[in-house]
């Protein structure tokens, strides 16, 4: 009796006295899928992907930049012509340089 109360007791101590191994590093907290996963918005997603790519001089590829990808030239022209009348309509320009603040001909 005394062997297995011995031996529960050094099992428990041996197990309390072992990592977790639970570690995030700030690659994983940082990432997109992290991020998503735990109820922030996609635009707080990309706007920590455009930081990251900033800060270590890479070029960021946003889902946002593919919205264009596989759409006929109608439905391009007409999307842009929209976002000409409503600047407040989403480009996929998000956080780029040289953002315009203005619309002008040159966007459609």
């Amino acid at each position: 009796m005394k062997t297995k109360k011995l031996l529960l007791l050094s099992g428990i101590l041996a197990l309390s006295l072992m990592p977790a191994n639970a570690e995030l590093s700030v690659d994983d907290v940082s990432s997109r899928e992290y991020l998503i996963n735990h109820g922030h918005a996609a635009a707080t997603a990309d706007i920590v992907e455009l930081s990251r790519s900033a800060v270590n001089g890479n070029e960021a590829d946003l889902p946002i930049y593919h919205k264009y990808d596989n759409k006929p030239l109608i439905y391009k022209w007409i999307d842009k012509t929209f976002i000409y009348l409503d600047p407040a309509l989403d480009d996929g320009k998000f956080l780029r340089k040289d953002t315009k603040f203005a619309p002008s001909v040159d966007d459609l």
